[in-house]
């Protein structure tokens, strides 16, 4: 498992995790008429999560489990918040529309169940979709969550 850390000053100083929720994002998000790469919109945004799952089944960590991120509304400080990214730029419509539908690599999936294995085999394991399923759709009908759940529980 390939780790970059590439740290993001966005989230809380204390996080008592009970629980992962798995996002997903653009690779690339359209931003002010250019795109940028999600670390850099998550900045830009004054966002962050714990880690971000790149198509090539790198993960760039953001911020330390023990220091909550500002991923999910009500859940920064008792969550660790990772990000499966969508490949390729996208606009909301385009992103919405690509998480409809398979997206995942299969280096991505197998380094998402590594690192929830790593970080909390143990935890409840939750989609963004499943805290907030009024305001949110990811990681959309795209993302393989029975099969997921199912190997990371073996």
């Amino acid at each position: 498992m390939r780790i970059y850390n590439i740290s993001s000053p966005k989230g809380s100083l204390h996080n008592d995790p009970t629980h992962i929720v798995i996002h997903a994002m653009g690779e690339f998000i359209q931003c002010n008429g250019t795109y940028l790469h999600a670390v850099d919109f998550l900045r830009e945004a004054g966002l962050s999560a714990h880690a971000l799952i790149c198509p090539d089944g790198s993960i760039i960590q953001c911020r330390p489990i023990d220091k909550g991120a500002y991923h999910a509304k009500g859940h920064n400080t008792t969550s660790i918040g990772i990000e499966f990214l969508v490949p390729g730029p996208h606009d909301y419509g385009s992103f919405v529309d690509a998480i409809s539908r398979p997206y995942l690599t299969d280096a991505q999936f197998l380094a998402g169940i590594d690192l929830c294995c790593k970080w909390g085999e143990d935890m409840n394991i939750v989609r963004h979709s499943d805290i907030d399923p009024q305001r949110k759709k990811d990681p959309g009908a795209g993302f393989p969550w029975h099969e997921f759940i199912d190997e990371i529980r073996k």
